[in-house]
């Protein structure tokens, strides 16, 4: 490929920082947002660049290149009813398509499937989870990189007469959703088998001691209830490369909430009640505003890319768990490691599946550092000096002195608090109610430490976020967007998140 973007002028931008990335996966999403994503919204990205150093990935979309294609998709929104609409209609149904599909892959009979036959499910996966992105990626182009949206949003807001300090709370309530994400049906589930075993005396009182709940002695119904949760939730800690609950991890989650203050019934009655007065406040509010009805439409589809967010990502997330096995066999029957089949690419999976052939040695440099650029009709990836030298051209410098950092507000408030930067499960357990949690950008498998929290802040993410999202759930004070958060804070900061005026600053 000759590429014809990859040394233009249009300098790189930082889209994502993402721990526990492959090159199976990514190659998906990088390959649509160039040569299909314009299918359904009429303008593709030019050029897409990620530099793994293993299972950390950083991934890059041209400057101005990202910016216009934001605006080009917030023009279409605005100016043509019914757009936004459709577009979070059809995230749901690529979502169900997708994950319907995958539920169909034979995982426990793997070993009896012709090579041609594992190669029909890589590729169908591929091309499902390609059409997928088409959709998916939508929300995140209007405001994840530039805050498209949420200026178009805000500039409205102003124009009909909001002042400025009223800005982002007014933005908050006309865009929180009030239909209930698969993150929030997956806290209630859990806190009804909490209620069960809170009216249980004897383990109620095991719970409040430092003893692990074990499984085997809970009665058998609670045993029941906890295995169906795993079956139904376990995959959503699969991130991207590996992953999955088990039972003593929810056990955990239940041990902590029924050592809390809170009784479960009453958890679950407030957080649907904080739906309601959700809802409530913003009906409230567009009484009094003079929001013309199609910028109502407007609003209400900013929040409903929450909402599909979600809901596409644990669709998702389920796919990936379920392909997994898949490259497990064929690691397996190649003789590869797992990781040199994750740094495959789609061409060269068929041929090693529909030809024998490979380069084990090229797969093993590749796991430890490359460069992944695709453009329209061409890919490559690239080793040694030359990704070296394309990495080189992204590297930017930080003023470590900064002690302040501004953002987008994912959820309106104020606390104060300690740092824990959290990025992956496993470092949940440093969290202590009251803490203040930092990340990259916050996923599903890190809920349970977002719940302690007295405010969230990340580096990356538009309004339509994770961390916005479960943080509105939660009614806990979020910052987003900050860019460079965990490179200025360390574990132990005091710091201050005024989430009204998106400002976080270390005390």
């Amino acid at each position: 490929m000759e590429p014809k973007y990859l040394h233009d002028n249009d300098p790189w931008l930082l889209a994502e920082d993402i721990p526990g990335s492959d090159l199976f996966f990514f190659q998906i999403p990088f390959w649509c947002f160039a040569n299909r994503f314009g299918e359904q919204t009429g303008r593709a990205y030019k050029k897409v660049l990620a530099h793994f150093s293993g299972y950390q990935m950083w991934f890059y979309f041209g400057e101005q290149d990202s910016y216009e294609v934001g605006e080009h998709i917030v023009n279409r929104i605005v100016e043509q009813p019914g757009y936004g609409a459709d577009i979070n209609q059809n995230i749901i149904a690529i979502a169900d398509k997708l994950r319907a599909w995958c539920a169909t892959i034979p995982v426990e009979k793997l070993n009896n499937l012709s090579d041609a036959e594992l190669w029909e499910i890589y590729h169908t996966h591929y091309q499902l989870h390609c059409e997928f992105y088409t959709w998916v990626w939508i929300g995140n182009a209007t405001d994840m990189f530039h805050a498209n949206f949420t200026n178009r949003l805000k500039a409205y807001l102003k124009q009909i007469g909001v002042v400025e300090d009223k800005i982002n709370e007014y933005l908050v309530t006309l865009t929180t959703p009030t239909a209930r994400t698969p993150v929030f049906v997956e806290q209630q589930d859990l806190l009804l088998i909490a209620e069960q075993i809170y009216q249980d005396q004897a383990i109620r009182q095991l719970c409040a001691t430092s003893t692990p709940l074990v499984y085997e002695d809970l009665p058998r119904r609670l045993q029941t209830m906890i295995q169906q949760h795993w079956e139904k939730y376990h995959y959503t800690k699969f991130i991207f490369v590996e992953g999955e609950y088990t039972i003593n991890d929810y056990l955990r989650q239940l041990q902590d909430i029924l050592r809390g203050e809170t009784a479960p019934r009453a958890i679950i009655e407030g957080q649907i009640e904080a739906l309601q007065a959700a809802e409530e406040k913003k009906r409230i509010l567009l009484a009094q505003l003079p929001v013309a009805p199609e910028w109502q439409e407007i609003f209400a589809v900013f929040g409903d890319f929450m909402v599909t967010k979600i809901y596409r990502r644990y669709a998702q997330l389920f796919a990936l768990h379920r392909m997994d096995k898949v490259l497990k066999e064929i690691a397996r029957r190649k003789q590869l490691s797992l990781k040199q089949v994750k740094f495959m690419l789609k061409s060269e999976v068929e041929r090693l599946l529909l030809k024998n052939s490979c380069d084990p040695e090229l797969l093993r440099e590749r796991a430890k550092q490359c460069v992944y650029y695709v453009e329209k009709d061409g890919e490559a990836v690239y080793v040694g000096p030359a990704a070296e030298a394309l990495i080189a051209k992204t590297v930017r410098t930080i003023d470590a002195s900064i002690s302040e950092l501004k953002g987008e507000v994912g959820c309106t408030g104020y606390a104060q608090g300690r740092v824990k930067i959290v990025i992956r499960a496993e470092e949940m357990a440093k969290m202590n109610d009251g803490d203040i949690l930092v990340s990259i950008a916050t996923d599903p498998d890190i809920v349970p430490a977002m719940k302690k929290a007295a405010a969230i802040v990340t580096e990356q993410g538009g309004v339509t976020s994770h961390a916005a999202i479960v943080s509105r759930e939660l009614g806990i004070p979020c910052v987003i967007g900050t860019k460079i958060a965990t490179k200025i804070f360390k574990d132990g900061d005091l710091v201050e998140v005024d989430a009204n005026r998106g400002v976080v600053r270390k005390i």
